[in-house]
């Protein structure tokens, strides 16, 4: 991939991160040329109904996002520990996993330790009042890029089904929060895998607009992300600060 376009995407990524509203989000997506497509979640135009009926209010759309960040920090602690998560020796509960993974896990109820602990999870808030946008941060697994379609955007996989230490089972729980994100339903999802390598990745999540063609043939319409040349949008980056 040619600098230029590292560049150019690295642009793109931090314009829609800095976009606290959809009329932001809605003035960058008319800017993106033809080398920009979108593909439907899970790669299934009937995915409306799933993810729409998820959860009733916004917080429990949260609190599956916290426990799905939960579930990446044990799975990176996993993996540092050279285990396989879907080996037979890898912990067979949330408890035993955190017994296994944090050797001061029975002081957390401490300040200090609490204060360290909370810095692997953080959610930030910004934007204008009663148009909030919110950031959910996690240090855990992360992904590659081309691994999004079957982690982040995945639906219905099962794809922690063989995993007993986490709390994740269906692969659907976490896509309900997109239907509280406004009335376009923007979420942007980014992510590097937790031992630097390949590149850091990113999408926009969106609900897709009907055109005119569309509604002669569909009933409802579908949950959708971005593509930069049919691939998931990434470039170069070794660390880079949450600035709200």
């Amino acid at each position: 991939m040619s600098t230029k376009r590292f560049e150019y995407l690295n642009d793109l990524f931090h314009n829609l991160y800095d976009a606290d509203t959809e009329v932001k989000v809605d003035k960058i997506l008319e800017s993106l040329d033809s080398n920009f497509s979108w593909r439907p979640y899970g790669d299934n135009k009937k995915n409306f109904g799933v993810i729409e009926n998820q959860q009733a209010s916004p917080i429990p759309a949260i609190v599956e996002k916290i426990t799905n960040s939960i579930d990446a920090i044990l799975m990176r602690h996993c993996y540092e520990k050279g285990i396989d998560p879907k080996s037979s020796i890898a912990p067979k509960s949330v408890d035993k996993a955190i017994s296994a993974f944090f050797d001061k896990s029975e002081n957390w109820d401490l300040h200090n330790e609490m204060s360290k602990q909370a810095e692997s999870i953080q959610i930030i808030a910004s934007g204008p009042r009663k148009n909030t946008s919110l950031v959910i941060y996690d240090d855990g697994e992360g992904q590659h890029p081309e691994n999004f379609p079957d982690t982040f955007l995945s639906l219905l996989t099962g794809n922690k089904n063989e995993i007993p230490f986490v709390q994740g089972k269906y692969n659907m729980g976490g896509s309900g929060a997109i239907a509280f994100c406004g009335t376009n339903r923007y979420q942007l999802i980014a992510s590097k895998r937790y031992d630097k390598t390949g590149n850091f990745g990113f999408t926009l999540l969106r609900k897709h607009p009907l055109s005119e063609k569309d509604e002669q043939t569909y009933k409802c319409t579908w949950y959708e992300y971005l593509l930069f040349k049919e691939h998931i949008p990434s470039f170069s980056i070794n660390s880079w600060e949450l600035y709200i």
